[in-house]
């Protein structure tokens, strides 16, 4: 037990690496050295019988030997740790000696690395001071080389553009602007800004020429001069020159050639001239096109295709034209024929279709043109040259500050200008005049119809399942003016699908409610007691059919109108008011005669109120005088009825008759007061014979028009209420 003690005492030591090498394992094999040692197996192992105890001494001694080697090696190992520790506190305090030492070395090399690191910075500034200035004076040989350049580049322009050298000229146009675009930045340099001003001075030199030299062209004192110290083909050499320049000078050099060619144009035409006149527009156009063939044969020559003159040029003149057109509209809008002046803007639009055919560009343009305030800003084409047509005519375009700034941001080359509504939108202001000379003409047309009106028939398919077709009776005024406002709605979508399109749909609803007046002043008023002739009876039911075409065909011009007039304008389109006029038109005419009707049996109604049934004594067998009289009226009266109804409009009527019929019988049954036995039997009687009259009298009327289901029923139901 004390070995085993001893040995895991020995196991709970920490050893240095050195002294391990002191102690030798008792071996891999030896069982001492098992994790499951068990002394008691051990010594049966060792001892298994009682033979085997005679070696006890032997292994006594061996293990007591084994324990006193261990406990040398202990001893030693305990000698050499404390030597070893006594050592290691030394070594340590070396080796912190060694550390202090290092630090120290480190301190020193990062001050001289930051000495080194201040002596490369002042090297390196140093060499970029040394690259800079190479840089400075690099960029200043070449501005001064530049500016050599530039002075001689402007000479030569100056003596080559006194020459009209205009095909060298061109070339060094390019060259003074590339050299003088490198000293934009130094124009606050006395002598750069001077330079600058000369060069600016050479070239408004040179511009002034090039346009004197094209304005030549035309003529005048000294033309002919000029023309001949030209070099033959100076318009190509100039036209390079311009180009050059850039395309403002383009456009200055187009805009006053044509505006040139237009002086003769605005000495015919200018307002108040005679010629300037509405009816004299046409000749505008001539004028135009004589004019682009005189270009044609004289100028073309001078001028390249790609500047487009003749597009400026009808440019130009769509522009003063409609400055001109602003100006006698605006003196004589008030007395101006309408119909003159949409003549003119529809060759106005004609002539604008043109010109945009022949200069198409890229840009997608509406087939038609419109011309209403609501579109203006959409629609206005680009004024190109603003300032020079204003001061040309005198006055300023009313957008031209929006045409300056789309011009300047444009900046194309590419002249192109857009044609569609750059003279007709100015009629736009005035077309009011227009509506209203329509509306006076549709209401003419109106009184001359309605004056003279006659009452015609027309095929009326009343039921698709039905097929049956049916003469219904309108006058003939209705068809007609719904022809005349047709032929308004066509004429101004010619030209317009905006506001004044919206204006004449105004214009129809006026005239509707008029003629649902007319239609309803043929209607006896409402306490009309009197019974109406045949004639009267033709002329309501001619009221109900007209209303009813009327209340058909409006639909029908309404969604006309919704395809042609600009979205923005078509929810605002209905003629709801007019079609509920007409409804009510019909419902009084229907109401006028279940009156008539009902007027015509009054003495049979006053015949049966003087019979005294309260000491009536006859027999019952036969129907009363007033029944007969009644069965002989009612048909009578729904014959002209029928005949001039359609069937729909016939059944409304009867069933509106019935009602009535019905509670007039039943309130004259109660005038009665007293009656007799036998006097109920006969009015039983009686009743009984009127249901089967008003049961049959639709139908006899109707030449055999069978009445609805419905219609029996209720005459049924209600006439046995009164039995």
């Amino acid at each position: 037990q004390s070995l085993l003690c001893t040995s895991g005492a020995v196991h709970l030591f920490a050893m240095d690496d050195d002294l391990e090498d002191d102690f030798e394992p008792l071996g891999e094999e030896d069982p001492l050295d098992a994790e499951n040692f068990n002394a008691i197996d051990y010594i049966n192992r060792q001892f298994p019988n009682e033979a085997s105890l005679g070696g006890l001494g032997l292994f006594i001694n061996q293990l007591k030997a084994q324990e006193h080697d261990i406990e040398e090696g202990i001893k030693n190992a305990v000698r050499r740790q404390a030597a070893f520790g006594r050592r290691a506190k030394a070594d340590l305090g070396d080796a912190k000696l060694a550390i202090r030492e290092l630090f120290e070395r480190i301190k020193a090399i990062k001050s001289k690395a930051e000495q080194s690191e201040e002596l490369v910075s002042d090297v390196c500034r140093d060499i970029k001071s040394l690259d800079v200035a190479k840089r400075n004076l690099t960029l200043t040989v070449t501005a001064l080389k530049r500016l050599v350049m530039l002075v001689t580049a402007l000479e030569q322009l100056r003596s080559t553009a006194e020459c009209r050298h205009y095909q060298q000229a061109s070339s060094l146009i390019y060259a003074v602007e590339e050299l003088s675009s490198h000293f934009q930045e130094l124009s606050h340099v006395a002598r750069v800004a001077d330079l600058l001003e000369r060069k600016a001075a050479v070239f408004s030199d040179l511009k002034q020429q090039i346009l004197d030299d094209y304005m030549c062209l035309h003529g005048g004192i000294g033309s002919a001069t000029r023309l001949e110290q030209l070099p033959e083909g100076w318009g190509t050499a100039a036209a390079k020159c311009v180009d050059a320049i850039g395309p403002g000078m383009k456009r200055e050099v187009v805009t006053q050639f044509c505006l040139r060619l237009l002086e003769g144009y605005k000495d015919i035409f200018q307002p108040p001239k005679e010629a300037s006149g509405l009816e004299t527009a046409e000749r505008r156009f001539a004028w135009l096109k004589r004019t682009l063939r005189e270009y044609d044969d004289k100028y073309k020559s001078q001028f390249p295709e790609s500047w487009r003159v003749p597009c400026g040029l009808c440019d130009l003149f769509c522009h003063v034209t409609r400055q001109h057109l602003v100006e006698i509209l605006d003196a004589t809008h008030h007395m101006v024929d309408p119909e003159l002046m949409v003549r003119v803007l529809l060759k106005s639009i004609e002539f604008e279709n043109e010109l945009a055919r022949k200069w198409a560009t890229e840009t997608p343009d509406d087939d038609a043109i419109t011309l209403d305030a609501g579109h203006l800003n959409s629609a206005m084409p680009v004024l190109k040259y603003p300032d020079v047509l204003a001061a040309k005519t005198g006055r300023r375009s009313s957008t031209s500050s929006q045409t300056e700034a789309a011009t300047e941001k444009a900046g194309a080359d590419h002249f192109a200008p857009r044609f569609r509504g750059i003279i007709s939108e100015c009629f736009d202001a005035y077309l009011g005049t227009w509506v209203r000379h329509e509306e006076k003409q549709l209401l003419e047309v109106l009184q001359a119809l309605t004056a003279a009106d006659k009452m015609v028939s027309q095929e009326n398919e009343e039921n698709e399942e039905d097929e049956e077709v049916l003469q219904r009776y309108l006058y003939k005024s209705a068809p007609e003016l719904f022809a005349a406002m047709r032929g308004s709605m066509q004429e101004c979508s010619r030209f317009s699908t905006h506001n004044t399109l919206f204006d004449i749909f105004q214009v129809f609803r006026k005239v509707m409610s008029q003629y649902a007046s007319k239609l309803s002043s043929l209607i006896p008023a409402a306490g009309h007691k009197a019974c109406l002739d045949v004639e009267g009876v033709q002329a309501v039911c001619c009221a109900i059919g007209t209303a009813e075409y009327c209340d058909e065909t409006l639909p029908l011009l309404e969604e006309s109108l919704i395809k042609i007039i600009s979205a923005d304008f078509q929810d605002r389109i209905g003629f709801h008011d007019e079609q509920e006029l007409l409804r009510s038109v019909v419902n009084r005419a229907n109401e006028a005669l279940v009156q008539s009707v009902n007027c015509s049996l009054d003495d049979a109604f006053n015949s049966m109120n003087r019979t005294n049934w309260a000491a009536f004594s006859q027999d019952v067998g036969d129907h009363s005088a007033f029944v007969g009289d009644i069965s002989e009226r009612l048909p009578k009266q729904f014959e002209p009825i029928a005949a001039h109804l359609s069937k729909i409009h016939y059944r409304f009527f009867c069933d509106k008759f019935v009602q009535s019929f019905v509670t007039r019988f039943v309130a004259e049954v109660h005038k009665c007061r007293k009656i007799s036995e036998r006097g109920a039997q006969q009015l039983l009687l009686d009743t009984a014979l009127i249901k089967t009259t008003l049961l049959e009298a639709p139908v006899v009327a109707g030449h055999g028009r069978q009445m609805p289901t419905a219609y029996s029923n209720y005459v049924l139901r209600e006439m046995g209420k009164a039995e």
